[in-house]
Protein backbone atom coordinates (compact mmCIF):
# COMPACT_ATOMS: atom_id res chain seq x y z
CA UNK A 1 0.00 0.00 0.00
CA UNK A 2 1.61 3.31 -0.79
CA UNK A 3 1.03 7.22 -0.79
CA UNK A 4 0.76 6.63 -4.71
CA UNK A 5 -1.51 4.03 -4.90
CA UNK A 6 -3.67 5.81 -2.44
CA UNK A 7 -4.13 9.01 -4.31
CA UNK A 8 -4.64 7.23 -7.27
CA UNK A 9 -7.43 5.20 -5.93
CA UNK A 10 -9.01 8.30 -5.25
CA UNK A 11 -9.73 8.62 -1.72
CA UNK A 12 -13.76 9.19 -0.83
CA UNK A 13 -14.63 11.44 1.33
CA UNK A 14 -18.14 12.51 3.29
CA UNK A 15 -18.45 14.90 5.51
CA UNK A 16 -20.73 14.75 8.60
CA UNK A 17 -22.10 17.84 9.56
CA UNK A 18 -21.18 19.71 12.78
CA UNK A 19 -18.75 16.78 13.84
CA UNK A 20 -15.74 17.84 12.25
CA UNK A 21 -14.94 14.16 10.98
CA UNK A 22 -14.26 12.86 7.09
CA UNK A 23 -14.71 9.46 5.94
CA UNK A 24 -11.44 8.24 3.91
CA UNK A 25 -11.53 5.17 1.49
CA UNK A 26 -8.12 3.58 -0.13
CA UNK A 27 -6.66 0.42 -1.04
CA UNK A 28 -6.59 -2.57 1.20
CA UNK A 29 -9.77 -2.43 3.04
CA UNK A 30 -8.34 0.53 4.53
CA UNK A 31 -11.38 2.67 5.68
CA UNK A 32 -10.73 5.51 8.76
CA UNK A 33 -12.28 8.34 10.06
CA UNK A 34 -10.95 11.73 10.35
CA UNK A 35 -11.68 13.88 13.64
CA UNK A 36 -10.60 17.65 13.34
CA UNK A 37 -10.46 18.40 17.25
CA UNK A 38 -9.47 21.67 18.84
CA UNK A 39 -7.43 20.02 21.67
CA UNK A 40 -5.23 18.61 19.30
CA UNK A 41 -1.41 19.59 18.81
CA UNK A 42 -0.40 17.56 16.11
CA UNK A 43 -1.62 14.25 14.18
CA UNK A 44 -2.30 11.03 15.86
CA UNK A 45 -4.09 7.37 14.93
CA UNK A 46 -5.78 5.34 17.57
CA UNK A 47 -8.25 1.96 16.71
CA UNK A 48 -11.14 1.82 17.70
CA UNK A 49 -12.72 -1.72 18.54
CA UNK A 50 -15.75 -1.23 16.18
CA UNK A 51 -15.21 1.95 14.91
CA UNK A 52 -12.23 1.28 13.45
CA UNK A 53 -9.17 3.70 12.67
CA UNK A 54 -9.08 7.33 13.90
CA UNK A 55 -6.94 10.14 12.43
CA UNK A 56 -7.29 12.82 14.97
CA UNK A 57 -6.09 16.16 13.37
CA UNK A 58 -5.52 19.59 14.68
CA UNK A 59 -7.69 22.81 13.23
CA UNK A 60 -6.39 24.07 9.99
CA UNK A 61 -4.79 20.58 9.11
CA UNK A 62 -3.57 19.71 5.49
CA UNK A 63 -5.59 16.58 4.57
CA UNK A 64 -3.19 15.98 1.91
CA UNK A 65 -1.22 14.72 4.36
CA UNK A 66 -3.22 11.91 5.48
CA UNK A 67 -2.27 9.47 2.98
CA UNK A 68 1.47 10.15 3.70
CA UNK A 69 0.55 10.00 7.71
CA UNK A 70 -0.88 6.38 6.88
CA UNK A 71 1.65 4.48 4.81
CA UNK A 72 4.32 5.74 7.57
CA UNK A 73 2.07 4.42 9.99
CA UNK A 74 1.00 0.86 7.80
CA UNK A 75 2.91 -1.72 10.15
CA UNK A 76 1.29 -0.41 13.12
CA UNK A 77 -2.04 -0.08 11.83
CA UNK A 78 -1.60 -3.83 10.40
CA UNK A 79 -0.20 -5.07 13.26
CA UNK A 80 -3.52 -3.31 15.76
CA UNK A 81 -6.24 -5.04 13.78
CA UNK A 82 -4.64 -8.04 13.85
CA UNK A 83 -4.48 -7.85 17.79
CA UNK A 84 -8.09 -6.82 17.81
CA UNK A 85 -9.24 -9.40 15.31
CA UNK A 86 -7.31 -12.00 17.80
CA UNK A 87 -9.57 -10.60 20.68
CA UNK A 88 -12.78 -10.14 19.24
CA UNK A 89 -15.61 -13.38 19.98
CA UNK A 90 -17.97 -14.86 17.99
CA UNK A 91 -20.48 -12.26 16.96
CA UNK A 92 -23.78 -13.22 17.25
CA UNK A 93 -26.67 -13.38 14.48
CA UNK A 94 -27.34 -10.43 12.74
CA UNK A 95 -29.86 -9.41 10.00
CA UNK A 96 -29.20 -8.90 6.95
CA UNK A 97 -28.87 -4.77 7.47
CA UNK A 98 -26.89 -5.83 10.78
CA UNK A 99 -28.96 -5.59 13.40
CA UNK A 100 -29.23 -8.49 16.01
CA UNK A 101 -31.42 -11.46 15.98
CA UNK A 102 -31.55 -11.54 19.54
CA UNK A 103 -29.78 -9.46 22.65
CA UNK A 104 -27.99 -11.88 25.03
CA UNK A 105 -26.37 -10.64 28.72
CA UNK A 106 -24.63 -14.17 29.65
CA UNK A 107 -23.53 -12.42 32.95
CA UNK A 108 -27.15 -12.00 34.05
CA UNK A 109 -28.53 -15.07 32.08
CA UNK A 110 -30.77 -13.02 29.86
CA UNK A 111 -31.58 -13.90 26.40
CA UNK A 112 -34.07 -11.55 23.92
CA UNK A 113 -35.27 -12.47 20.87
CA UNK A 114 -36.10 -9.35 18.89
CA UNK A 115 -39.18 -9.46 16.56
CA UNK A 116 -38.80 -6.21 14.07
CA UNK A 117 -41.52 -4.23 12.06
CA UNK A 118 -44.26 -5.84 14.71
CA UNK A 119 -47.53 -3.68 14.86
CA UNK A 120 -48.28 -5.00 18.56
CA UNK A 121 -45.17 -2.82 20.32
CA UNK A 122 -48.08 0.05 19.71
CA UNK A 123 -45.22 2.39 16.91
CA UNK A 124 -43.27 4.07 19.61
CA UNK A 125 -41.17 2.17 21.70
CA UNK A 126 -39.98 -1.57 22.21
CA UNK A 127 -42.26 -3.83 23.98
CA UNK A 128 -40.73 -6.59 26.34
CA UNK A 129 -43.02 -9.95 26.38
CA UNK A 130 -41.82 -12.59 28.50
CA UNK A 131 -44.43 -15.76 28.39
CA UNK A 132 -42.26 -17.78 30.75
CA UNK A 133 -40.81 -20.10 28.21
CA UNK A 134 -38.56 -17.08 26.33
CA UNK A 135 -38.15 -13.45 26.05
CA UNK A 136 -39.40 -11.12 22.84
CA UNK A 137 -38.56 -7.50 22.50
CA UNK A 138 -40.83 -5.71 19.87
CA UNK A 139 -39.14 -3.23 17.63
CA UNK A 140 -41.56 -0.69 15.86
CA UNK A 141 -41.73 0.14 12.57
CA UNK A 142 -40.13 -1.38 9.24
CA UNK A 143 -36.96 -3.51 9.91
CA UNK A 144 -35.32 -1.97 6.93
CA UNK A 145 -34.64 1.51 8.22
CA UNK A 146 -31.83 0.23 10.07
CA UNK A 147 -30.66 3.95 11.86
CA UNK A 148 -34.20 3.78 13.59
CA UNK A 149 -34.08 0.01 14.91
CA UNK A 150 -30.50 0.93 16.20
CA UNK A 151 -32.27 3.75 18.05
CA UNK A 152 -34.62 1.72 19.67
CA UNK A 153 -32.27 -0.70 20.65
CA UNK A 154 -30.46 1.58 22.18
CA UNK A 155 -32.81 3.43 23.87
CA UNK A 156 -34.21 0.05 25.37
CA UNK A 157 -30.31 -1.14 26.62
CA UNK A 158 -30.08 1.88 28.82
CA UNK A 159 -33.43 1.14 30.16
CA UNK A 160 -32.29 -2.85 30.79
CA UNK A 161 -28.86 -1.05 32.06
CA UNK A 162 -30.84 1.34 34.46
CA UNK A 163 -32.99 -1.59 35.59
CA UNK A 164 -30.02 -3.98 35.87
CA UNK A 165 -26.68 -2.26 37.13
CA UNK A 166 -28.06 0.53 39.14
CA UNK A 167 -29.32 -2.04 42.09
CA UNK A 168 -25.96 -4.20 42.06
CA UNK A 169 -24.21 -0.41 42.06
CA UNK A 170 -26.32 0.48 45.28
CA UNK A 171 -25.67 -2.87 47.06
CA UNK A 172 -22.20 -2.34 46.34
CA UNK A 173 -21.96 0.90 47.36
CA UNK A 174 -24.05 0.27 50.90
CA UNK A 175 -21.66 -2.77 51.71
CA UNK A 176 -18.38 -0.90 51.34
CA UNK A 177 -19.63 2.11 53.35
CA UNK A 178 -19.36 4.50 50.04
CA UNK A 179 -21.45 7.44 50.09
CA UNK A 180 -22.18 9.11 46.36
CA UNK A 181 -24.37 11.68 45.31
CA UNK A 182 -26.33 9.87 42.13
CA UNK A 183 -25.58 7.27 39.50
CA UNK A 184 -26.41 7.56 35.92
CA UNK A 185 -26.06 5.06 33.13
CA UNK A 186 -25.01 6.76 29.58
CA UNK A 187 -24.44 4.75 26.20
CA UNK A 188 -20.76 6.66 26.28
CA UNK A 189 -17.72 5.88 23.26
CA UNK A 190 -15.22 4.91 25.07
CA UNK A 191 -15.10 5.17 29.23
CA UNK A 192 -16.59 2.28 31.19
CA UNK A 193 -17.24 4.88 34.15
CA UNK A 194 -16.78 8.30 35.56
CA UNK A 195 -17.22 10.39 38.86
CA UNK A 196 -17.42 14.29 39.62
CA UNK A 197 -15.91 16.14 41.92
CA UNK A 198 -20.10 16.53 43.33
CA UNK A 199 -19.76 12.44 43.54
CA UNK A 200 -21.94 12.06 40.66
CA UNK A 201 -21.02 8.56 39.02
CA UNK A 202 -22.24 7.66 35.65
CA UNK A 203 -21.58 4.11 34.56
CA UNK A 204 -21.72 2.91 30.82
CA UNK A 205 -24.30 0.74 29.52
CA UNK A 206 -22.23 -1.37 27.59
CA UNK A 207 -21.13 -2.95 30.92
CA UNK A 208 -24.28 -4.88 30.58
CA UNK A 209 -22.13 -7.02 27.96
CA UNK A 210 -19.74 -7.95 30.59
CA UNK A 211 -18.43 -10.48 33.17
CA UNK A 212 -19.91 -9.88 36.40
CA UNK A 213 -16.29 -9.33 38.60
CA UNK A 214 -15.14 -6.95 36.00
CA UNK A 215 -18.42 -4.73 36.13
CA UNK A 216 -17.90 -5.13 39.81
CA UNK A 217 -14.31 -3.83 39.43
CA UNK A 218 -15.38 -0.79 36.98
CA UNK A 219 -18.07 0.00 40.38
CA UNK A 220 -15.17 -0.02 42.95
CA UNK A 221 -13.03 2.43 40.99
CA UNK A 222 -15.55 4.81 40.27
CA UNK A 223 -16.59 4.53 44.44
CA UNK A 224 -13.14 5.02 45.31
CA UNK A 225 -13.10 8.34 43.32
CA UNK A 226 -15.54 9.68 45.66
CA UNK A 227 -13.02 9.38 48.61
CA UNK A 228 -10.02 10.04 46.26
CA UNK A 229 -10.47 12.12 43.06
CA UNK A 230 -7.19 11.12 41.85
CA UNK A 231 -4.90 8.00 41.01
CA UNK A 232 -2.69 8.45 43.57
CA UNK A 233 -1.12 5.99 46.47
CA UNK A 234 -3.87 6.26 48.33
CA UNK A 235 -6.58 6.16 45.63
CA UNK A 236 -4.85 2.67 44.27
CA UNK A 237 -4.26 1.30 47.79
CA UNK A 238 -8.40 2.20 48.39
CA UNK A 239 -9.22 0.21 45.34
CA UNK A 240 -7.10 -2.93 46.60
CA UNK A 241 -8.37 -2.65 50.17
CA UNK A 242 -12.14 -3.80 47.92
CA UNK A 243 -10.81 -5.07 44.42
CA UNK A 244 -7.36 -6.94 45.58
CA UNK A 245 -6.89 -8.06 41.84
CA UNK A 246 -7.36 -4.56 40.63
CA UNK A 247 -4.15 -5.29 38.62
CA UNK A 248 -5.55 -8.14 36.26
CA UNK A 249 -8.95 -6.99 36.18
CA UNK A 250 -7.04 -3.71 34.91
CA UNK A 251 -5.38 -5.26 32.27
CA UNK A 252 -8.70 -7.33 31.14
CA UNK A 253 -9.99 -4.22 30.88
CA UNK A 254 -8.01 -3.25 28.08
CA UNK A 255 -10.14 -5.85 25.61
CA UNK A 256 -12.72 -5.58 27.56
CA UNK A 257 -14.58 -4.43 24.67
CA UNK A 258 -14.69 -7.90 22.97
CA UNK A 259 -17.75 -8.49 24.90
CA UNK A 260 -19.60 -5.49 23.46
CA UNK A 261 -21.60 -6.60 20.08
CA UNK A 262 -20.46 -4.51 16.86
CA UNK A 263 -24.21 -3.47 16.41
CA UNK A 264 -24.20 -1.48 19.74
CA UNK A 265 -21.13 0.89 18.64
CA UNK A 266 -17.33 2.42 18.92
Amino acid sequence: MSEEVLREEGMRKEERKGEGVMLFSGVDGLHCVVRVSVRAKSARLKMTPHGGLVVVVPVGFNKKHIPALLVRHEGWIKKTVERFDGHRLQAGALTENGLPCSVVFPFFDEEWAVVYNNKGSGGRRVVEVDDGVGKQLLLPGDGADTERCRRHLLAWLKRRAERNLIPNFEKLAAANGFRYTEVLVRLQRSRWGSCTGRGVITLNTKLLFLPEYLIRAIMIHELCHTVQMNHSKAFWDLVCRHDPLWRSHTVEMRSAWKYVPEWVGA
